[in-house]
């Protein structure tokens, strides 16, 4: 069995593999042309791997962390209408950070200008909502879930933010941490977690297209001139504030609706009111998050 202090080793180890890789990755390949999609398979390699050798050595089976039994087709359709009704307030939040720093996934659709949509999809898409489900919502989340659902689930989506690396995807990925483990409980299954990651995902996918129909140059230049107006920002941000209000709490409706469909409410209610059975700060994780958030800072600085 897999203990809080393993767990927040693997994290700290993940964060420096991940960011020492791209360091030494980024000066051997400085001037050399390569794809992004390659970049995309290697960086989520970076996530993937650490945990699998920790959970491989530790002597657990992966079914531990990674509650991966079969999802009802009425489930599915559930969270496909959750995850979008969750996405206004997943606009709002990167609109708020916006004010402060760049749109880092703006900047990324630049590198995926007119390539082939099913390669889009599978990168970015696909493979994040395998591999960082895994990591964060299997692996993490279901380590800590044993000493503390309520602290497992806020913890757990605050370091999900943090492997970001940066300011404006921490914010609305830490809120969406949270609404993945909330799937999971409802579902019992982390195939929940999965396709609304997935979905969510797809989405700006599917707004890349859209945006690189008309080219992405004139996309991105109108997303800096509304940038440059301040009082336009605040409004579209007020804007979507108040049915960001409205749809999240239909999201919040729907899930006590598939939690008790699932017979799973009231065991949720229960668990989540369990005090912790073990200290979730050690060393490692707070020298994980230190790092973390300095690289955040730096690259808001650079940014």
């Amino acid at each position: 069995m897999t203990t809080n202090k393993g767990a927040n080793r693997t994290f700290l180890v993940t964060i420096l593999v991940y960011v020492g890789f791209s360091l030494v990755y980024g000066f051997l390949t400085r001037g050399v042309n390569i794809s992004i999609y390659v970049d995309i398979f290697l960086s989520q390699a970076m996530v993937f791997l650490p945990a699998w050798i920790y959970i491989r050595k530790s002597g657990m089976k992966v079914r531990e962390c990674i509650p991966y039994k079969k999802i009802k087709i009425s489930d599915i359709l559930l969270l496909v209408v959750m995850t979008y009704l969750f996405y206004p307030l997943v606009l709002v939040l990167n609109m708020l950070t916006m004010f402060l720093v760049d749109n880092q996934v703006v900047e990324m659709t630049q590198s995926m200008q007119g390539e082939r949509f099913f390669l889009n999809m599978l990168c970015f898409a696909i493979l994040p909502a395998c591999v960082e489900e895994f990591f964060f919502r299997g692996m993490l989340y279901q380590t800590y879930r044993k000493s503390s659902m309520k602290i497992g689930m806020f913890l757990s989506a605050f370091l999900f933010g943090c492997m970001h690396l940066n300011f404006n995807q921490f914010l609305y990925t830490f809120a969406f941490g949270i609404f993945l483990v909330l799937v999971i409980e409802a579902a019992g299954s982390i195939y929940a977690s999965m396709i609304c990651h997935f979905v969510l995902n797809l989405n700006m996918v599917i707004i890349m297209k859209i945006q690189s129909s008309k080219g992405i140059e004139s996309a991105v230049e109108e997303s800096a001139a509304l940038l440059e107006d301040s009082q336009m920002m605040l409004m579209g941000t007020l804007s979507w504030l108040v049915i960001a209000i409205f749809t999240t709490a239909c999201v919040f409706g729907l899930w006590v609706f598939m939690a008790k469909k699932n017979q799973r409410l009231e065991a949720f209610q229960l668990e989540f009111a369990r005090p912790k059975t073990e200290k979730f700060i050690t060393i490692p994780l707070i020298i994980g998050i230190v790092f973390a958030i300095g690289m955040i800072i730096w690259m808001g600085i650079a940014s």
